[in-house]
C-alpha cells in the first residue's frame, strides 16, 4: 500500500513509479519533481519531495537549488526546529536531520518505526518533537530529533493513519483516516476522540486567528469548529478535489491546496473560499506567502508563485 496523506495527496501514484536513483544537484529541477511540503527555514523557502530531494529558494520561489538528502525515500514533511536545525520525515520511517541550515543532512536511524511511513512532524511548545503517520504510528523525541521512542495512542488497537497534529495553546488536536479527530490536554500523554462530522479521511487541521479550527480532506470537504472541536460546520468549497495541505498567513488568510491544481483562498477566517486553478493542473501539496507577499506553491511536477499584487487584486 502506497500512502498519500495530506501533502502526500494521491501524488504517490506518480512518485512511486519514478526511479529511486540518487540525483546530482544539477539534475534536480523543482518543476520536474514531486514536492510534498514547503516551509520557511533559515531565511529561505525549503521544499522536500520524492527520492530524498530537498529544494531551497533564496528569492521567494523564483529560482530553486536542489540537494539530495542521504536517502532514496520520499520525504513528505519538513519541520524547522530553530534557525539552523530541521528534520524531514517520510516513507519507510525515514528521518533526516540538518544542523547547518539545510546545507547538509544526515539520516537518523529509528529502530522502533520499521518500514511504516511517517506523514508529519511537530515541535511542541515544551520543545518535544513528535512524528506520526501510518497505522497509528506515533514517536517522540526530547533531544531535537537525534533519538526517538515509539508510543501507542488512542488505545492499543488504534490503527488508522494519522495525517496531522497541531498545537493550540498547550492543547493538541489530531486528524486522520476514517474521520479520526482527537484532542489531548496534556501534551499528547492521553487522547480523547472528538465527534467527527465526516467518515472519510481528513488530511489536515489549521488553527485560525479567531480561535476556530479548520479540518479538511477528501473530496473538497472542509469543516469549521468554533468550540474547540466539540461541533463542526461544513464550509461549502465548490470543488470535490482532495485537499492536501493548508496554511494560515500572518494576517489570517487561509490557503488550502488540492488536486487538479486547486488553490482555495479565504480572507474571512475560513468561512468562505475563492478558488483558483494553477496552470500545471496537477495535485498541489502546499502554498504559503513568501516574505515579499507572493503566494508560492509546490506539488506534483509543479512550482510557482503568484505575485503579491495579483493576490491582493483577487481579494478586492
Amino acid at each position: 500500500m502506497l500512502l498519500m496523506c495530506g501533502a502526500q495527496l494521491c501524488l504517490a501514484a506518480g512518485a512511486a513509479h519514478r526511479p529511486t536513483e540518487v540525483l546530482s544537484a544539477d539534475r534536480i529541477k523543482a518543476d520536474r519533481t514531486a514536492l510534498f511540503d514547503l516551509e520557511l527555514f533559515h531565511g529561505e523557502l525549503f521544499a522536500v519531495g520524492e527520492r530524498g530531494v530537498v529544494m531551497s529558494s533564496a528569492d521567494g520561489g523564483k529560482t530553486w537549488l536542489g540537494r539530495q538528502a542521504p536517502t532514496g525515500r520520499t520525504l513528505v514533511r519538513l519541520l524547522p526546529i530553530d534557525q539552523n536545525t530541521a528534520i524531514a520525515v517520510g516513507h519507510g520511517g525515514t528521518i533526516v536531520r540538518t544542523a547547518d541550515g539545510g546545507h547538509s543532512w544526515r539520516k537518523i536511524v529509528v529502530g522502533a518505526v520499521g518500514d511504516d511511513s511517517l506523514l508529519g512532524a511537530l515541535q511542541l511548545s515544551s520543545g518535544r518533537l513528535i512524528a506520526y503517520g501510518a497505522y497509528g504510528l506515533y514517536i517522540q523525541s526530547d533531544d531535537q530529533g537525534r533519538t526517538w521512542r515509539r508510543r501507542k495512542i488512542l488505545g492499543e488497537d488504534f490503527q488508522w493513519h494519522i495525517s496531522d497534529v497541531i498545537e493550540v495553546g498547550r492543547t493538541l488536536y489530531l486528524s486522520g483516516e476514517a474521520g479520526t479527530l482527537a484532542v489531548s490536554a496534556d501534551q499528547g500523554e492521553t487522547w480523547t476522540p472528538l465527534p467527527s462530522p465526516y467518515e472519510g479521511s481528513f488530511f489536515g487541521l489549521l488553527a485560525l486567528r479567531d480561535g476556530a479550527l479548520l479540518a479538511y480532506g477528501m473530496r473538497g470537504h472542509v469543516f469549521r469548529s468554533e468550540d474547540r472541536g466539540a461541533s463542526w460546520r461544513a464550509v461549502p468549497l465548490g470543488s470535490q478535489s482532495a485537499l492536501n495541505g493548508g496554511t494560515v498567513s500572518a494576517d489570517g488568510r487561509v490557503v488550502l491546496t488540492g488536486n487538479n491544481g486547486l488553490l482555495a483562498i479565504s480572507s474571512d477566517g475560513g468561512r468562505s473560499f475563492k478558488l483558483r486553478t494553477m496552470p500545471e493542473g496537477t495535485p498541489l501539496a502546499k502554498a504559503l506567502y513568501a516574505p515579499d507577499g507572493a503566494l508560492v506553491y509546490v506539488g506534483y511536477l509543479a512550482t510557482g508563485r503568484i505575485p503579491a499584487e495579483s493576490t491582493a487584486a483577487h481579494h478586492e
